[in-house]
């Protein structure tokens, strides 16, 4: 939940969620999410880690979050604030 408004995530959006909580003062790559979350012989493209970046952030600002996922160019993400309206 977000506050009082429960967020929907699937088993491997929230475990990308628990890598960055473990990782909350610290730009986490893309390998270092494909490891935390998909089993380690799964090959998994930056791409597809972005995609469920992605959908985490929808899910999280149509909760009152937009900024809770910030993009570091060129290296990955990390755990933003969440001010809301």
């Amino acid at each position: 939940a977000l506050g009082e408004d429960p967020v929907a995530f699937t088993p491997l959006e929230f475990s990308i969620l628990k890598t960055f909580l473990t990782m909350r003062d610290r730009v986490v790559k893309r390998n270092d999410i494909a490891a935390a979350a998909y089993d380690i012989n799964d090959h998994v493209s930056g791409r597809t880690i972005d995609s469920h970046v992605r959908n985490i952030r929808v899910k999280l600002a149509d909760a009152g979050c937009p900024s809770a996922i910030e993009t570091v160019h060129g290296v990955g993400f990390r755990l933003g604030g969440c001010t809301r309206a």
